[in-house]
C-alpha cells in the first residue's frame, strides 16, 4: 500500500464527524446524585440513634430540644454532602488530567490529537507500545502484534495481517510492530465500551491510603463510643435521667468520631494534586502520594530526563573522516548520502514544521529519529519525498535487545532498479552485523584491527557526551537469507542531547532530602559517564556498571556492588527491572522513570513508577503511579516535594480533628468525675459543624514547607507516628486545663461552652503553621480561606449567646463583652502553652 498517497480526513470533515459521533470516551453512568449522596449521610448507626434520641424527646415533652437536635443532623447531612461533592468533583477534574495523544493522518499530514478528538474514518498511526484508541480495521502493518488479553483473557500476542486478523480494538496493547489503522467505532460504540457498561456496576477499590484512614477512623470510632458509653453511665449516675444521659452519650460519640475525615482527606488530596498538575506532575495513582515522603532512591534515565531531548547532530564520522555538521561531506556517490538516505527511509518518525519559526521543526515519533531527519533535510534530502520513491519491502523493528532497526527498500522510480537493506543503531550493534565497510566508493574487509580503530572512534564521540548512532547497508541478492548479516559499515553520527540546566540543582536537591539517584541508560558507559558528572550523581573516577557485566553478577554478587554504583550504562530493560528489585531487598523505597513497553515491569514494581509524558509508550503511561508531564528530572524531585507537603497537609487534618474531639472526652470525662459544668448535648454537637469541617478542608490549602526537602525520608508506614500521637494527647490535656480554669472566670455552661470553641480555634493556628513560630510566620496566615474558616465560629457564636431564641435552644446565657474578650484571650494561651511544652520535651 502506497503510504504517501494516504490523505486521511480532513479538518472539516473530522468536525462534522464529531458533532455527530461525539468523543472518543465511554460515557459514565452518573453514580453520584446529590439526593443520594445526601440520603447516605444518615446512612451512620451514631446519626441513626440521634434521631431516635429526637424522637423519643419529641414525645416526652422536649419538643425544642427535639426539633434542634433534628435541625443540627441535617445541617450535618448537609455539610458532609458538601464535603462528598467537592470530592467527587476533585476527582472528575483529576480524572480529565490524564490525556492520551495519538498520531493521525488528517489534511495529508501526519500529526498529534487528543485521542478523544477521534472519529471514525480517521487514519492513525501504532506503534510497539501504543494503546489503541478505537475500533479499527489494519490497512498497513509491519510485524504487528497485539495483546488482547482485557478483551479474551488470552496473554499471548495475535498476529495482525490484512488477510483474516486485520481488526484491532479499544484498550488493546501493541506489543511489536507498527501499522497504519483505519478507525471504524469510537467511545461506547467499541467493543470494550460495551463491556465497560456492565464493569460500571462494579464498585471501585479504595486506595491502601484510603483503607488505611478508613481503619483508623473505626478506631477511633471505638474509641468515642467506649467514652460515650462511661460517660452515659457517670451522666446517669448523676443526673439520674436515662433519656437526658442517652443523648449526651450519643452527642458526644457523633462528635468524637471523625465521620468526615475520609471526604476531608479526598478533598485534600485532590486539590493537592491539582497543584501538582500544575506543575507538570499528574498523579494517576493516589497512594503514589504517601509513599512519595518515604523515597529512599530514584533510579532515573538518561535521555530526556537528566537531558532535553532537543536532539540535534553535531558530528559526523565517514569514510575515515570526522566532520561538523556545519561543513559535512558532499558529493552523490559519497557514503554520506548512503547515511542520509538510511536516515529518512529507517525511521518511523516525521516532522512538522513550526508555525512562525523559519527552518525549525517538531518531531513526533522518536526524537533520535527526528534529529536524523532534520539533518537529512538540512542536507536538501526530504524523507516524505523519499519514503514515496522507496517501497518497504521487509522491516525488523527497532528492539530494545538489539538495539537495532532493519529495513529491506526497493525503488519505485521507473528509471532506476535497486534494492537496499538498511540498518542503523547502537555502534557496536551495527558492528556486530557487517563484515565489510566502506571508504569512498569502494567495499573493504572489517578486520577485527578496523573493528578496534572504529571503536575509538566511538570513545572520542562518547567522552564529548555524544549519542551515537551507526549506520550499515548491503545490496540483497538470492543468496543472503537473514537482512542482518554481511553488511556493510558506513559510518555514524554524534547527536548532541545537552543536560538540562535545572538538574544539577536537583541532583542535589535529592540528595539532601536523603535520596540516592542513580542513573540507568542503554547508552554506552562513556556518554553515561559525561552525563552523570555533569549533573553531579557522580565524581569522575566512579564506578560504572555496564549491562554485559551486570548480567554475568548473581544476584548475590549484585547485592554487594550496589551501594557503591550509581550509573548502569548498556542495560535492558529486564536489568532495570532486576536492579529495581534488588535495591527493594537492600531496603530501599524506589521510585523508578521509565518510558518504553518493556519498562512496564519495573515501573510496577516499584513503589512509585513515574512515566514521561512526551516520550513515554501508552503501556509506561498506563502502569505508573504519575507522570511527568515534561519528562524533566527537576519536575520529579518538585513532585516529591509536593508530594512530602500533601501528606503532612492530610496528617495536620487529622492531628486537628483527633485532638479536638480527644480534649472534649477527656475534659467531660473529668467533668463528670468532679461534678464540673458540662456542654448540653446540642453544644457539643454545635461545636462538631462548627470547629470540625471547614477548619480541617482549609488545612488544604495551608503553606507548605519549603525546609521539607531537607528532611530525610519518612520510616514509618503508619500515618500518624509516635510524635504525632504525643501532640494529640497534649493537646487534649491542655484543652482540659484551660477549660477547668475558665471556670474560675465564671462558673458556668455558657463559658466552658465558649472556651471549647476558642480552643480549638487556636489549635487550627499552630496546625495551619505546622508548628512553626506565629510571629516570624505571621504572613502566612493572610490567606483567605484560613481567615474564613477561623473567624467563622467568632462570628456565629455571639448569635448563640445573645440571640433569645438560640439562648433557649443552646442552654446558654448571655456574657459580657469583656468577659468574652477575656475568654479569647485566655483561650489564645494554649498557643504559648504548646510551645512551652515543646521546649521543655526538647530540653
Amino acid at each position: 500500500m502506497d503510504l504517501q498517497n494516504i490523505k486521511g480526513l480532513t479538518t472539516h470533515q473530522a468536525q462534522e464527524l464529531l458533532k455527530k459521533y461525539g468523543t472518543n470516551e465511554i460515557k459514565e453512568e452518573k453514580k453520584f446524585t446529590l439526593i443520594k449522596a445526601f440520603l447516605s449521610q444518615f446512612n451512620n448507626f451514631l446519626i441513626l440513634l440521634l434521631i431516635a434520641a429526637a424522637i423519643i424527646s419529641f414525645f416526652v415533652g422536649e419538643t425544642l430540644d427535639a426539633i434542634f437536635i433534628i435541625a443540627i443532623v441535617i445541617l450535618n447531612a448537609f455539610f458532609g454532602l458538601y464535603q462528598e461533592y467537592q470530592a467527587e468533583k476533585s476527582l472528575k477534574s483529576l480524572k480529565k488530567m490524564t490525556k492520551t495523544m495519538v498520531r493521525v493522518i488528517r489534511d495529508g499530514k501526519e500529526q498529534e490529537i487528543d485521542s478523544r478528538f477521534l472519529v471514525p474514518g480517521d487514519i492513525i498511526h501504532l506503534e510497539e507500545g501504543s494503546k489503541i484508541p478505537a475500533d479499527g480495521e489494519l490497512i498497513y502493518g509491519i510485524n504487528l502484534e497485539v495483546n488482547e488479553a482485557m478483551l479474551t483473557g488470552e496473554s499471548l500476542p495475535v498476529v495482525k495481517n490484512l488477510n483474516n486478523e486485520n481488526l484491532v480494538f479499544a484498550g488493546t496493547i501493541v506489543t511489536r510492530g507498527r501499522g497504519y489503522v483505519k478507525i471504524t467505532s469510537t467511545g461506547s460504540n467499541t467493543r470494550f465500551g460495551k463491556i465497560a457498561r456492565t464493569l460500571q456496576n462494579i464498585k471501585e477499590t479504595k486506595t491502601p491510603l484510603q483503607e488505611k484512614l478508613e481503619n483508623f477512623t473505626k478506631q477511633i470510632g471505638l474509641i468515642g463510643i467506649t467514652a460515650s458509653i462511661i460517660v452515659f453511665f457517670l451522666s446517669f449516675v448523676k443526673e439520674k435521667n436515662t433519656l437526658e444521659s442517652f443523648i449526651f452519650a450519643i452527642s458526644l460519640a457523633v462528635a468524637a468520631v471523625p465521620e468526615g475525615l475520609p471526604a476531608v482527606m479526598t478533598i485534600i488530596l485532590s486539590i493537592g494534586v491539582e497543584r501538582m498538575a500544575k506543575k507538570k506532575t499528574i498523579v494517576r495513582k493516589l497512594n503514589a502520594i504517601e509513599t512519595m515522603g518515604s523515597l529512599t532512591l530514584i533510579a532515573t534515565d538518561k535521555t530526556g530526563t537528566l537531558t532535553t531531548n532537543q536532539m540535534r547532530v553535531r558530528k559526523i564520522w565517514v569514510d575515515e573522516k570526522e566532520y561538523d555538521i556545519s561543513s559535512p561531506p558532499t558529493g552523490n556517490n559519497h557514503p554520506f548520502s548512503l547515511i542520509l538516505l538510511n536516515s529518512v527511509l529507517c525511521s518511523t518518525a516525521s516532522l512538522v514544521k513550526k508555525v512562525d519559526h523559519g527552518d525549525e521543526f517538531d518531531v513526533i515519533g522518536d526524537t533520535t529519529e527526528g534529529a536524523l531527519l532534520i539533518m537529512a533535510h538540512h542536507q536538501g534530502l526530504f524523507y516524505e519525498q523519499e519514503r514515496n520513491n522507496w517501497q518497504i519491502e521487509e522491516e525488523i523493528p527497532f528492539s530494545a535487545i538489539t538495539k537495532r532497526m532493519t529495513i529491506k527498500v526497493k525503488s519505485q522510480k521507473s528509471k532506476v532498479k535497486s534494492n537496499f537493506v538498511f540498518s542503523k543503531g547502537a555502534p557496536e550493534s551495527i558492528l556486530e552485523i557487517c563484515n565489510f565497510y566502506q571508504l569512498g566508493n569502494e567495499v573493504k574487509k572489517l578486520t577485527p584491527v578496523k573493528k578496534q580503530q572504529i571503536e575509538k572512534e566511538f570513545e572520542k564521540f562518547a567522552q564529548k557526551g555524544l549519542r551515537m548512532i551507526a549506520f550499515s547497508y548491503k545490496i540483497p541478492d538470492k543468496s543472503s537469507k537473514k537482512l542482518e548479516e554481511n553488511q556493510i559499515f558506513l559510518g555514524f553520527v554524534g547527536i548532541a542531547d545537552p543536560v538540562r540546566a535545572e538538574v544539577k540543582q536537583a541532583v542535589e536537591k535529592a540528595k539532601k532530602a536523603g535520596i540516592k539517584v542513580v542513573m540507568i541508560t542503554g547508552d554506552n558507559e562513556l556518554t553515561a559517564e559525561a552525563v552523570a558528572i555533569e549533573t553531579g550523581i557522580i565524581k569522575k573516577g566512579e564506578d560504572i556498571i555496564n549491562g554485559k557485566i551486570l548480567r554475568e553478577y548473581t544476584d548475590e554478587q549484585l547485592l554487594e556492588i550496589l551501594p557503591k554504583t550509581k550509573v548502569f550504562a548498556r542495560t535492558y530493560p529486564e536489568d532495570k527491572y532486576r536492579i529495581v528489585k534488588l535495591y527493594q531487598q537492600l531496603g530501599e523505597i524506589v521510585a523508578v522513570t521509565g518510558d518504553g513497553v518493556n519498562d512496564a515491569l519495573a515501573l510496577k514494581q516499584a513503589e512509585v513508577g513515574v512515566a514521561m509524558g512526551k516520550t513515554g509508550t501508552d503501556v509506561a503511561k498506563d502502569t505508573a503511579h504519575i507522570i511527568i508531564t515534561d519528562d524533566n528530572f527537576a519536575t520529579l524531585v518538585e513532585a516529591i516535594e509536593q508530594g512530602r507537603n500533601i501528606f503532612v497537609h492530610i496528617k495536620n487534618a487529622i492531628k486537628y480533628l483527633l485532638s479536638c474531639n480527644i480534649g472534649e472526652i477527656i475534659y467531660i470525662l473529668t467533668a463528670l468525675i468532679f461534678n464540673l459544668p458540662v456542654p448540653t448535648p446540642l453544644q457539643l454537637l454545635y461545636i462538631n459543624i462548627a470547629t470540625d469541617g471547614l477548619p480541617a478542608i482549609s488545612l488544604a490549602f495551608a503553606p507548605n514547607d519549603k525546609e521539607i526537602i531537607n528532611k530525610p525520608p519518612r520510616r514509618s508506614l503508619n500515618i500518624l507516628d509516635k510524635i504525632d500521637y504525643h501532640y494529640i494527647f497534649i493537646i487534649g490535656i491542655l484543652t482540659t486545663i484551660l477549660a477547668v480554669l475558665s471556670l474560675f472566670i465564671k462558673n458556668s455552661t455558657t463559658v466552658l461552652f465558649s472556651t471549647i470553641i476558642f480552643i480549638q480555634q487556636f489549635v487550627l493556628i499552630d496546625i495551619f503553621l505546622s508548628h512553626r513560630h506565629i510571629i516570624p510566620n505571621f504572613k502566612l496566615l493572610i490567606n483567605p480561606i484560613f481567615i474564613v474558616a477561623f473567624l467563622f465560629p467568632f462570628v456565629i457564636h455571639p448569635l448563640i449567646l445573645y440571640n433569645p431564641i438560640l439562648q433557649q435552644v443552646f442552654k446558654t446565657q448571655p456574657l459580657n463583652f469583656d468577659i468574652l474578650f477575656i475568654l479569647i484571650f485566655f483561650s489564645s494561651l494554649i498557643i504559648i502553652a504548646i510551645r512551652g511544652v515543646k521546649e521543655f520535651l526538647r530540653m
